[in-house]
């Protein structure tokens, strides 16, 4: 059975019937206690006044209770009290819907805010940890090459290691801070796009041809899966060239020996979908989610073994959404791993500057 709520109309009523039941009960037993011979009539008019005058002084108490108790609510919940008017003249379950459905929105909303608050400061801590960690290592090792050379090194070819060695970490550690900036300028809209109608195919191709003593030492075949000769699209060929370049060296390094490494694309209407393949061991489908996050790597001393700043993934994903398209990626474990991309056909397109 369900349980109806009680309107401040009916509360009010209520009372005022309760209140001119106990006055007349109370004028019936005066009557009848010092026989004063109240007639029929006067028994009606004073139980309707009585009941209109308590019905006029419980409503408007409640009225003015409920409207300080709403206001101190909506001033919780930093909302304008947005039905002044109603409470004034209509004391409806309207008004009480409205109010509860508010704070329900609000207790919704806040405790959304608190859970991404949570994640946030649980990703913020995950990542001040990743990056100290990421550039005390370089600068660690480039210090310890430094003092070795002030202590003395006798032999000069030793000593010339030494120095490759620190400048290797200090070029590592400038590769890490330009990325870090290069992140940061994104996510602010500070980076300009010089968009451009250009052959995907092509540049592939010289990507391929970029990094082909990559694949050569990893003993990787490159391959183009499509039909066409030319796709023309429309983006900034320089960041697509950037993209192109982290993830096809990422398949390489990541891939398997003796694997392929095979670039798709596919008609999407007006865009073109840029595939990524690869036929390496692959990723376990919960780390999937993290993979464009900056400093994530699914196998950490793997990854810093094949050198890499662990934020090119996430400046990717940048550069995709910066042309207002999409990323994605999708793996199985033995099979390997496919990073996909969209990109807009060029169709009449002039070159701009954003």
């Amino acid at each position: 059975m369900i349980k109806r709520q009680l309107t401040p109309n009916t509360i009010a009523i209520i009372s005022s019937i309760a209140v001119a039941f106990i006055c007349t009960i109370v004028l019936l037993l005066m009557d009848t206690i010092f026989e004063i011979g109240i007639p029929f009539y006067t028994w009606i008019i004073q139980g309707m006044a009585t009941f209109l005058m308590s019905l006029l002084i419980f409503r408007y108490t409640l009225m003015k209770f409920i409207q300080s108790k709403l206001k101190i609510i909506y001033k919780t919940i930093g909302k304008p009290l947005k039905f002044q008017k109603e409470i004034n003249n209509n004391l409806s379950s309207n008004i009480m819907r409205w109010a509860e459905k508010d704070v329900g929105e609000w207790a919704i909303n806040k405790n959304k805010q608190i859970r991404e608050l949570r994640k946030l400061e649980s990703y913020r801590k995950e990542f001040v940890g990743n990056v100290s960690h990421e550039l005390r290592t370089p600068i660690f090792n480039a210090q310890g090459y430094i003092e070795s050379l002030i202590d003395g090194v006798d032999e000069p070819e030793l000593a010339q290691q030494f120095l490759n060695k620190a400048l290797a970490n200090i070029e590592r550690l400038d590769a890490i801070v330009s990325d870090l900036l290069e992140i940061s300028k994104f996510e602010a809209g500070r980076i300009h796009l010089e968009k451009t109608k250009f052959d995907i195919i092509a540049l592939t191709k010289g990507v391929f041809y970029q990094y082909q003593h990559l694949a050569n030492e990893y003993a990787t075949t490159l391959e183009v899966e499509s039909s066409l000769k030319t796709i023309p699209v429309w983006g900034d060929t320089k960041r697509i060239r950037q993209v192109l370049e982290n993830l096809i060296s990422n398949a390489i390094k990541y891939g398997k020996k003796n694997g392929k490494v095979i670039i798709g694309f596919y008609d999407l209407d007006e865009q073109i979908i840029v595939e990524v393949r690869d036929n390496g061991p692959g990723v376990e489908e919960e780390n999937l989610h993290r993979l464009f996050e900056r400093f994530y790597r699914t196998d950490k001393n793997r990854s810093r073994n094949v050198g890499g700043t662990g934020l090119g993934l996430s400046i990717v994903k940048n550069i995709v959404e910066a042309h207002d398209q999409n990323i994605a990626v999708r793996s199985k474990v033995g099979e390997g791993t496919t990073f996909s991309f969209t990109l807009e056909k060029a169709a009449n397109k002039k070159s701009s500057f954003l």
